[in-house]
């Protein structure tokens, strides 16, 4: 190794939009078309005025190109963390996501789904999470009418308009710089 030239280590693999790489495609291949009715759309700043334990299915919550959400992000590992906990991401287009799931849920089932998290849903087996995502799932939409499930790699691929992806992540260290750590995400056309 020279001194001085930057020292990279990266891995490659496919881009999962959502960023949580446990979520797997699980939900199927097909996109479906589906108008939305105006009244179940709306903007995903409006959420806390439907009230606490509302069942959401069927709604479509929209972010405006331009706007940011937060995007929690965390490490447990014996020998590194991150600093932050979430970072924030920026739209580029607006964006639609569709909810589905049963309409007839108690509020304590209601209450016991706002509590389950991406490590909750990475610990469930192959078969706990086919059945759970068989009566919940989320759709992306550019259009609110074409709908692809979230976690069904080639439909939100063909909605999206994108071949594939590649997730990097590297390690340098150079003599001017130090040593840095980088995460890159990119969409193949």
């Amino acid at each position: 190794m020279r001194t001085g030239k930057w020292i990279h280590c990266c891995r490659r693999t496919w881009l999962m939009l959502c960023l949580v790489i446990t979520m797997t495609g699980c939900a199927g291949t097909n996109v479906m078309t589906k108008p939305s009715s105006s009244e179940k759309i709306i903007h995903y700043s409006e959420l806390q005025r439907l009230g606490e334990n509302m069942n959401l299915n069927d709604y479509v919550l929209y972010i405006n190109k331009g706007e940011s959400i937060p995007l929690k992000i965390s490490m447990e590992t014996d020998f590194m963390e991150f600093k932050q906990g979430h970072i924030d991401i920026v739209a580029k287009q607006t964006l639609y996501f569709r909810i589905k799931m049963p309409e007839n849920l108690s509020g304590d089932e209601l209450a016991k789904l706002t509590k389950l998290g991406a490590r909750d849903f990475s610990e469930m087996s192959d078969a706990q999470r086919a059945k759970f995502l068989k009566d919940y799932m989320l759709f992306v939409s550019k259009d609110a009418v074409n709908w692809a499930p979230l976690y069904g790699s080639k439909a939100y691929r063909k909605v999206l308009g994108f071949r594939g992806g590649l997730l990097s992540f590297g390690v340098m260290a150079s003599t001017t710089d130090g040593l840095e750590a980088s995460l890159d995400i990119q969409t193949v056309k």
